[in-house]
């Protein structure tokens, strides 16, 4: 029987977290009988941790673990795959700006390939910005590597039999980045399916282009081209 892990890092997001995890707890139990949800408060300064702890109060399939302080996205997403113990795992950030339909059409395609990797089709509801860093962050990768891969930042889906044994260095938001290079240079099969997100709420920014992690991402892609194609080790 298919069994998965719901990995949902959540940091400053009370507005959010109870719907996105409301909407992803609906989805799943309609595919799995046997499923996890497990939620990753990045040491949030609001109310993230308590709304946390009530859901997992009043449905036994959530688990919440606190971090003290902020940690990074890549953390939290190491955190929930230790912690996860089912046969799939797949994150799915508490902003909630997935579509229902979305996370439902990834999941439909559990145990097609090792890699189920979604790509966004609805890019133009995010700023020209954020469009264009993504675009040049995607074909830089796809040149250092050799892929030709539509996109590296989304929800994709393991077998965590093989992201629980990958390494995983990076703390910042090139976490999934460096997970898929390394799994995919071993050769693990893949399947691109699209998915849409919602229109971001008024005011909202993201946390991407902060400097430290923008820093982060930058030195973490450095990191990795070199440990890849130089060092004797290849992790």
């Amino acid at each position: 029987m298919k069994s998965i892990s719901i990995i949902i890092p959540a940091y400053n997001e009370e507005k959010n977290l109870a719907d996105a995890v409301k909407t992803i707890n609906a989805v799943v139990r309609s595919i799995f009988k046997d499923y996890e949800l497990l939620i990753l408060d990045d040491g949030s300064s609001d109310r993230t941790g308590i709304i946390a702890d009530n859901l997992a109060k009043k449905n036994a399939k959530i688990r919440v673990f606190n971090f003290g302080r902020n940690r990074g996205f890549g953390y939290a997403y190491r955190q929930g795959v230790y912690h996860s113990s089912k046969k799939y795992v797949m994150m799915v950030p508490g902003d909630n700006e997935i579509l229902k339909k979305s996370i439902k059409e990834i999941l439909k395609h559990t145990g097609e390939a090792d890699i189920i990797i979604p790509y966004i089709i609805n890019k133009e509801l995010r700023s020209i910005t954020r469009r264009l860093v993504s675009m040049f962050f995607t074909n830089l990768l796809n040149i250092l590597f050799g892929f030709h891969i539509k996109y590296y930042n989304g929800l994709v889906l393991y077998e965590s039999s093989l992201v629980k044994k990958v390494k995983m260095t990076t703390d910042s938001f090139a976490f999934q980045a460096e997970i898929l290079i390394r799994l995919l240079k071993k050769g693990y099969s893949y399947k691109e399916v699209p998915m849409y997100i919602k229109k971001p709420a008024e005011g909202h920014i993201t946390k991407v282009f902060k400097i430290k992690n923008l820093i982060g991402v930058i030195s973490s892609i450095i990191r990795l081209f070199f440990e890849i194609n130089f060092a004797s080790n290849k992790g």
